[in-house]
C-alpha cells in the first residue's frame, strides 16, 4: 500500500507539474506569487509564521472555533475522535481518572518526557507523566479558541524534545484594536440513563484606544453529567446514581498595547479548574451495555480528580523592518489532586480474594491520595524575517525552561494486616502478628502501605534555526536543526510493606546533548498544488523508573531486573520520512492532502503495569518501525452540500527481541503496538435557505479499527486475560439553522452524540491475572442537546 500510494503521489506531481511549468516560463516572481493562499483557507502557525494550511510542507490538520463548534468539539479526546492518526485515552488502569494518554502517528509513551508536545499560544504545558494518578498532561477545554492545530510526526526543531511523535496547539484570539468582538455559547443536553449536562460562556474583544490598545476576554463554565451508578457490594442495589460528573471553569484575559508603530506588548493569563467527581470505569460484570446502563458495585470511595492551573505570559514583538524579533515569556503552575478506591487491588494482591468480597470487608474502603505539583518558566526569542515572498525565508530562535514536577501518592491501608491474615488462614497458616513479620516493614507512619515522593527537575537550553531557500523557481529547500543541553536531576522516596522498604531514597542527575535536524523540499507545482518529502529527528531525555518492591519479584525476575532498585530509563531518539501533497483541484471544489511515512524508533521507553503485581515499570523496550499514511478529503460538489473523508493507517509494531534471564524473549519482534491499525472519520454538511435563516443537517461518524492479532501469552509483559481493544465507531448529528442579525451571527442546533448508543469495552483491567473483577471505560452514552452560539 505505501509503494502504491508513493506512485500516485509521483505521478499527480508529474500531471500537475507539466501544464503549470508551461504555463509560468519559469519567472521567480510569479513563482513567489503564488504563495498567496486560496480564498477561504484557515491560517495556521506551524512553522512559527503564518502560512495558509495548503502552504504548510507537513501534515497538519487545523480547525478553527467555527469548525469545532460545528462538531460539538469540547475537549482533547473530541479533538482526538474527528482527528484520525491521533489516539487518546483516560487509562482505566487502577485509578479511572486524571492519567490520560496521547499518541499521534502510534508514537505512544507514558513514561518520562511526552511523546507529543502540548502547548497554549507558544508555552509548552506538558509535564513528565509516569506511575501517578495525578501526573499527566494539562489540556485547556475548548472555549473561544481562534483554532487548534495538530503537526503529525516529530517536530523537534521548532518544537522540541516534548514533540517526537508532534504537537497539538490551542491558539487562542487575539485582543481586538479596532472593532468588538464577541463569542457567546450555552448548551443544555442530557444523556442515556445519565443526568443533564450544560454550559454557558462569553469572550468579548473591543479597543480600548482605537488601534494603540485592545484587550479580550473570556468566562465558561460547563457541568458534565455523570452517567455511571454506584451499587451496594452485597445487594447491588443502587446506592448513588451518576457519580462520574465534572466541573469545569476557564478564565482568560489578554491586553495588547502598541507601544510604537514596531512594538506590541501583549500580556495575558489563563486560568482553568476542572473537578472530576469520580472516575469513568465501571464494572462489566454489573453493567448492561447493551442498554447503556453502566454501574460499579466494587468501590466505595468516590475517586476524585481536581486539576486547575493558570499560565500568565507576556509576548513583545518588535518589527525591525526586514525582520521581526519576538520574545515570549510564561509562567505555568498546576496543581492536581485524585484519589482512588483500592479495595479490590489490595484483596487481591495480599489476600488472595477473586470473585467474591469476603462479608468482613464490606466495608473495607483503603485509598490513595496523589498531589502533583508543576511549575515551568519558559523563555523564548526568535529572530525571522518578515516577507513570505523572498527567495530566501528564515527563522532563528533561543529557548530556555526551567520545570520542577512534585509527584506524591500515599496508599492509606490501616486494615492490611487483616487482609494479609484472611490469606493466611485460606491456606491453612498462623496468623502473622505484625506486617513486620510478612514483610520486614510495618506501615509507615502507622498508616500507608505504600508513600512515594518524586520530584523531577528539569532544565533546557536550546538553540534553533530552520531556513527556506527558492533554488529554483517553486522547488524549495528546508534545512533546519536544534541543538539541546537538558539538565535531569530525579529524587524520589519510597517506604511501605508495598514496596518492602521502611524509607529509601534514590537520586540521580543527568545532562544530555542533543542535535535534531529537518530536511525538506517542496515543489510548488501552481497556486493550487504542492508536494514535499521531509526527513526529521526527535530525542526524548532520560528517565528514572522508581523501584517495585518485592510483592513485584516475580515480575522483576522474568524480565530481569532489580525490583528494589530504581531503573535508569535511557533517550530514545525517532527518525522520519515522509512525503505528501496537498491539492485544491476544480476550482476549490476538491481539496486534498496526503503523506506517508516511515518511522524508525530506538531504545523504546515504555511504562507498563507489571502483569503480576499491578505495580508500574518503564523500561527501554528494544527498537520499533511505524509505516503508515494520513489521507483528508473535503469535496464541495454543489454550494449546499459538503463532503468530508479522514483516514490513517498506522502499522506499529516493535522490530527487536528483546531478551530476558535464562535464555528467554521477553517480547517477541513484530509485535503490534497498542494502536487501532485504521481510523477513518466521515462528515457531510447540507445547507438550505429557509426564509432568512440558513438551515443545515450535518452528520460526523468515527470509526477504529481492532488489531485482529492475537496478545503474546508467553510475554511476562502481557495479561493473557486482556485482549486487544475491540472495533469502535460513533455517530454524531446535528440540524440547525444560522441567523445574520445586525449585532451577531447566530447559530440554534439539537445535537446527537452517539446516536446508536455504542457501548465498546475499553481499557479493560482487572487488579491480577487471578482476580475476575473486570472494570473498564466506554464512550458517554446517547447525548441529545441543543446549542446556542453567537458570534461578531
Amino acid at each position: 500500500m505505501r509503494n502504491g500510494l508513493s506512485a500516485g503521489l509521483a505521478m499527480s506531481a508529474l500531471l500537475m507539474a507539466s501544464p503549470a511549468l508551461a504555463q509560468d516560463g519559469g519567472g521567480a516572481a510569479s513563482a513567489r506569487n503564488a504563495d498567496a493562499p486560496p480564498p477561504g483557507e484557515i491560517v495556521v502557525t506551524a512553522t512559527r509564521k503564518a502560512q495558509s494550511l495548503s502552504r504548510v510542507p507537513a501534515s497538519v490538520v487545523a480547525k478553527s472555533s467555527v469548525e469545532l463548534d460545528t462538531q460539538g468539539v469540547r475537549s482533547i479526546a473530541d479533538i482526538a475522535q474527528v482527528t484520525p492518526g491521533i489516539t487518546f485515552g483516560q487509562s482505566a488502569v487502577l485509578y479511572g481518572t486524571g492519567q490520560t494518554s496521547i499518541a499521534i502517528r502510534g508514537i505512544d509513551s507514558a513514561s518520562g518526557i511526552p511523546t507529543t508536545g502540548v502547548y497554549i499560544d507558544d508555552t509548552p504545558v506538558q509535564t513528565r507523566v509516569g506511575v501517578s494518578p495525578s501526573l499527566s498532561n494539562p489540556y485547556p477545554q475548548v472555549f473561544d479558541l481562534d483554532r487548534v492545530e495538530v503537526l503529525r510526526g516529530p517536530q523537534g526543531t521548532l518544537f522540541g524534545s516534548g514533540s517526537v511523535g508532534g504537537a497539538v496547539r490551542f491558539i487562542m484570539p487575539k485582543p481586538s484594536y479596532d472593532k468588538i468582538s464577541m463569542y457567546d455559547r450555552a448548551e443544555v443536553g442530557t444523556t442515556h440513563n445519565g443526568a443533564a449536562s450544560y454550559e454557558g460562556g462569553v469572550a468579548l474583544g473591543a479597543p480600548i484606544v482605537t488601534d494603540k490598545i485592545g484587550f479580550r476576554v473570556s468566562a465558561w463554565t460547563r457541568h458534565d453529567g455523570g452517567y455511571i451508578d454506584r451499587l451496594d457490594r452485597t445487594t447491588k442495589q443502587v446506592t448513588q446514581k451518576d457519580i462520574n460528573s465534572s466541573d469545569t471553569v476557564s478564565l482568560r484575559l489578554a491586553v495588547g498595547a502598541r507601544a510604537t508603530d514596531r512594538l506590541t506588548i501583549t500580556p495575558s493569563i489563563f486560568y482553568q479548574y476542572q473537578n472530576i467527581a469520580d472516575g469513568s470505569r465501571f464494572e462489566v460484570a454489573a453493567s448492561d451495555l447493551a442498554h447503556a446502563d453502566q454501574r460499579l458495585s466494587l468501590n466505595t470511595r468516590p475517586e476524585r480528580h481536581r486539576d486547575d492551573f493558570y499560565l500568565p505570559a507576556l509576548k513583545v514583538e518588535l518589527d525591525l523592518g526586514s525582520a521581526t524579533l519576538v520574545s515570549d515569556t510564561s509562567y505555568f503552575h498546576r496543581t492536581t489532586r485524585t484519589q482512588s478506591d483500592d479495595a479490590t487491588l489490595s484483596l487481591t494482591l495480599f489476600g488472595g480474594v477473586v470473585g467474591t468480597i469476603p462479608s468482613q470487608f464490606q466495608y473495607y474502603a483503603p485509598g490513595t491520595q496523589s498531589h502533583t505539583i508543576q511549575k515551568s518558566f519558559t523563555q523564548e526569542l526568535r529572530l525571522q524575517n518578515n516577507n513570505a515572498n523572498d527567495r530566501f525565508n528564515w527563522i532563528v530562535g533561543l529557548f530556555y525552561q526551567r520545570s520542577f514536577v512534585q509527584d506524591q501518592y500515599a496508599g492509606s491501608d490501616p486494615q492490611l494486616l487483616d487482609v494479609v491474615n484472611y490469606a493466611q488462614a485460606q491456606n491453612g497458616n498462623p496468623p502473622y502478628t505484625s506486617l513486620m513479620d510478612a514483610y520486614g516493614v510495618d506501615l509507615y507512619q502507622g498508616q500507608f502501605s505504600v508513600f512515594q515522593r518524586n520530584t523531577h527537575r528539569d532544565q533546557q537550553f536550546a538553540a534553533y534555526a530552520q531556513a527556506d531557500y527558492e533554488v529554483v523557481p517553486r522547488l524549495k529547500l528546508t534545512l533546519g536543526g536544534r541543538y539541546t543541553i537538558a539538565k535531569y536531576q530525579f529524587e524520589g522516596f519510597t517506604a511501605g510493606p508495598l514496596y518492602t522498604t521502611p524509607g529509601r531514597t534514590d537520586s540521580l542527575g543527568i545532562t544530555s546533548r542533543t542535535f535534531t535536524p529537518r530536511l525538506g523540499v517542496t515543489f510548488q507545482a501552481d497556486p493550487r498544488n504542492m508536494f514535499y518529502v521531509s526527513a526529521a529527528k526527535g530525542v526524548r531525555g532520560p528517565g528514572v523508573s522508581p523501584p517495585v518492591g518485592l510483592t513485584c519479584t516475580s515480575d522483576a525476575a522474568a524480565i530481569g531486573f532489580d525490583p528494589l532498585a530504581s531503573l535508569n530509563v535511557k533517550p530514545d531518539s525517532i527518525w522520519s520520512y515522509e512525503a505528501g501533497s496537498k491539492n485544491r483541484l476544480f476550482g476549490g471544489k476538491l481539496a486534498m492532502d496526503a503523506s506517508i511515512y516511515h518511522i524508525d524508533w530506538n531504545n523504546v521507553q515504555t511504562l507498563l503495569a507489571l502483569p503480576t503485581c499491578s505495580i508500574y515499570a518503564a523500561l527501554n523496550l528494544g527498537s520499533a518501525k511505524v509505516d503508515g499514511f494520513d489521507l483528508a478529503v473535503t469535496l464541495r460538489p454543489m454550494r449546499s452540500l459538503t463532503l468530508g473523508a479522514s483516514v490513517a493507517y498506522t502499522n506499529a509494531r516493535y522490530t527487536s527481541a528483546i531478551p530476558g534471564p535464562n535464555g528467554s524473549t521477553i517480547r517477541k519482534a513484530g509485535e503490534p503496538f497498542a494502536v487501532a491499525p485504521w481510523s477513518l472519520q466521515l462528515n457531510g454538511e447540507f445547507t438550505q435557505p429557509i426564509g432568512g435563516i440558513e438551515g443545515y443537517a450535518r452528520a460526523d461518524f468515527s470509526y477504529n479499527s481492532h488489531n485482529g492479532r492475537p496478545v503474546d501469552v508467553n510475554s511476562p509483559l502481557v495479561d493473557p486475560a486482556l485482549p486487544r481493544p475491540p472495533a469502535t465507531s460513533q455517530l454524531d448529528l446535528r440540524v440547525g439553522g444560522r441567523i445574520k442579525a445586525d449585532w451577531a451571527d447566530l447559530d440554534l442546533s439539537l445535537y446527537a452524540n452517539n446516536v446508536t448508543d455504542s457501548q465498546p469495552i475499553l481499557a479493560l483491567y482487572h487488579d491480577s491475572p487471578i482476580s475476575t473483577w473486570y472494570r473498564a471505560g466506554s464512550f458517554r452514552p446517547r447525548t441529545i442537546g441543543l446549542t446556542l452560539t453567537a458570534r461578531k
